[in-house]
């Protein structure tokens, strides 16, 4: 039977943790507690620190100038969140935290992926700990007898509290939130947001100062994600539940308002950063009933999910049902009416869970609306906040086991270790999966074969290890899966890379030609402008490169690609400009600066060509070419014994680079008619 919680709130707030070994103070208890929770989090995810970057991570950390540069703060704050990009999307997002996050990351650890997962490691550690404080506070973390005796270290240790803070370290569910580096807004919201509802607790208990930082922290919470708006109504029922008289009630709402105000300031930022609130259209079309049954299958798995993490997944596809009488409909309203009827029932018989499972259910019901959420409705990452309410819900089941006759509670002291353990396993297996885009998508492609997207990026993956054919096949069985994607533009790009890799020219062409019907995308015309030169089509390239600038002035690569297209035909003069333009947008690009000594050296401009070669090894000193180059400025200026030097070492860097090694032999040659030995 559930045991009833004191109904006077001061009673149930103002009493210490008394889970502590005999003879030793409840605060040193409390730290070795949250010590060992920080371990078991670190430990668990320790294998993730050798993953790399897979997924979203290049887009929103590789290939993200905002993280790179202060300067960027007030695009940050100003635009929504993907706005970084050569071609901006339209979104749904504003998460300007993010950003400053990755920005603190990349000044502390560059673009070292290790740096990244630590500082996710870091956040679901703190979460962890939250979740130890909150609950202590929440329930009875201690028992009037113990099974084991007054001074049993496991019964002392294995208080309801640490229980549910071990097991949302470890739980299975939070790999892709953790493991996966684009996830951070999850991690971020959510331990800004029971943050948040820590110190509005402390502040109901009267310690001073805790319920500005409440507020901040609510607001921080926000701005790494959409969700964070919820905690006003989860503060509101802990205020409930527990019983304030009416005299009282004045006061909290009173309380409400820097909340409500705070929320109005972050809709006013985002409306004003995406030029509405939602711009985005859906990415799933429904009717606007089947958007509402939906909801209630997308309910049942992510309960089942938290129940039975099995079968993980990083692309669940959508099989919507039309109407409440198939199976699933039943299966899913009756899961929902229980559930109901469960809150109802602990409404009236234990507020603790009644308030774990509004945590549960509430942070759900954003992503429940399927317009509101992107291609992949079912993401395992928005049960992160949500298993909070479960993991108390599983602490409280373990904790009323201990009026069961004493061989039982022997058995059921040690299910949550073993449950704990067996979390553990499974979360360290999986996050090997999130290593690299190859492992993460062959296992998604094998778990959702019917799957568009995820072939796309298992294509993209293969083609990075030159395995061209087998990425061919994956690119056209997306296409063949759904041809109204919107990955179709970007899919058919991909196909005409691979092909142009391959040395089909003309399919590259169509394919990049097939992309550019549905989007015109600077991207795009750039690639089929660098087919184009490799055809020989230098007008037409020329015309694509135009075509991308167009689209996007800044585009510094396409700066560049015009440039050698001019170059290639004798315009070195435009040539020249177009590299200077280049390098005045990316002023770190060592082809650039090779592309520009290379254009000085066929003007005979020989200083200026070995200072930009010289620049460019400074970027890159493996740069054979580079080296060669530079060699033959040397020789033109009768350099001879430098021209040697680059030579060797562009001939070591590239050992069949058989320019470098006949420019090393006709140096020898001059040596020998101007009498020095080659040896020296």
């Amino acid at each position: 039977m559930m045991e009833k919680l004191p109904s006077k709130t001061s009673n149930f707030e103002s009493e210490d943790l008394k889970n502590s070994l005999p003879g030793i103070a409840p605060k040193r208890t409390t730290l070795f507690s949250i010590i060992v929770i920080l371990l078991v989090s670190f430990a668990v995810y320790s294998n993730a620190l050798s993953n790399g970057f897979v997924y979203d991570d290049n887009l929103q950390v590789l290939n993200n100038p905002w993280i790179k540069d202060v300067r960027h703060i007030s695009e940050i704050f100003s635009k929504s969140v993907w706005s970084f990009q050569k071609e901006p999307e339209i979104s749904n997002y504003y998460r300007p935290l993010m950003h400053l996050i990755y920005l603190f990351n990349y000044h502390v650890f560059g673009l070292k992926p290790w740096g990244f997962h630590l500082v996710n490691i870091l956040c679901h550690a703190g979460v962890s700990v939250l979740v130890f404080i909150i609950a202590a506070r929440l329930i009875s973390a201690s028992s009037s007898s113990s099974p084991f005796g007054e001074k049993s270290f496991i019964r002392a240790l294995l208080t309801a509290p640490f229980v549910a803070a071990v097991l949302l370290a470890t739980h299975p569910i939070h790999t892709e939130a953790v493991a996966w580096v684009a996830a951070l807004p999850d991690l971020s919201y959510t331990f800004f947001y029971l943050l948040s509802f820590y110190f509005y607790i402390r502040s109901e208990l009267g310690f001073k100062g805790s319920y500005p930082f409440s507020v901040i922290s609510f607001f921080l919470a926000t701005l790494c994600k959409e969700p964070a708006l919820t905690l006003p109504i989860i503060i509101v029922a802990y205020d409930f539940v527990f019983k304030r008289t009416e005299s009282q009630q004045l006061d909290y709402v009173k309380r409400y308002i820097p909340y409500l105000f705070v929320a109005g300031i972050y809709l006013v930022l985002r409306y004003r950063a995406l030029s509405g609130f939602a711009p985005q259209p859906p990415h799933i079309h429904l009717m606007p009933y089947q958007y509402f049954i939906n909801a209630f299958p997308l309910f049942t798995q992510y309960l089942e999910k938290l129940l039975v993490p099995l079968k993980l997944n990083a692309f669940y596809v959508l099989h919507p049902i039309n109407s409440f009488f198939e199976i699933k409909g039943i299966v899913s309203l009756a899961t929902a009416v229980v559930f109901i009827g469960f809150a109802f029932v602990a409404f009236k018989k234990n507020k603790v869970v009644f308030l774990s499972l509004l945590f549960i259910i509430i942070p759900l019901l954003p992503v429940l609306y399927i317009p509101a959420v992107g291609e992949n409705t079912f993401t395992e990452r928005y049960l992160y906040l949500p298993s909070v309410g479960f993991v108390i819900l599983l602490a409280l089941f373990f904790k009323w086991t201990e009026a069961s006759p004493k061989k039982v509670v022997i058995s059921l002291t040690a299910a949550p270790l073993i449950l704990a353990g067996l979390y553990l396993i499974g979360t360290l297996n999986r996050n090997t999966v999130w290593k690299d885009n190859y492992t993460l998508f062959a296992d998604t492609v094998m778990k959702s074969p019917d799957a568009s997207t995820p072939h796309g990026f298992l294509g993209s993956a293969l083609l990075d290890k030159r395995r061209i054919d087998e990425a061919i096949e994956h690119f056209q069985f997306a296409l063949q899966l759904d041809p109204l994607n919107p990955d179709y533009a970007a899919t058919q790009n991909e196909l005409g890379k691979a092909y142009a890799l391959k040395g089909q020219i003309d399919e590259a062409i169509e394919h990049f030609q097939l992309a550019l019907r549905v989007k015109s995308s600077a991207t795009i015309h750039y690639n089929l402008g660098k087919v184009f030169i490799l055809k020989g089509l230098l007008d037409d390239a020329i015309r694509e490169f135009k075509t991308a600038l167009s689209l996007k002035s800044d585009y510094a690569d396409a700066r560049n690609s015009l440039g050698n297209a001019y170059f290639n035909q004798n315009r070195v003069d435009k040539a020249i400009i177009e590299f200077k333009t280049a390098l005045s947008i990316k002023p770190d690009d060592a082809v650039t600066h090779y592309n520009l000594g290379t254009a000085y050296a066929s003007q005979n401009r020989i200083d200026e060509a070995i200072i930009e070669c010289k620049t460019a090894l400074s970027l890159n000193p493996d740069y054979a070419d580079a080296h060669n180059n530079l060699g033959a400025a040397y020789f033109n200026q009768n350099r001879i014994k430098e021209a040697v030097s680059e030579f060797i070492a562009a001939s070591k860097l590239k050992p069949d680079f058989a320019n470098a090694r006949h420019n090393l032999e006709i140096c020898y040659e001059r040596m020998k008619t101007m009498g020095v030995d080659s040896h020296k």
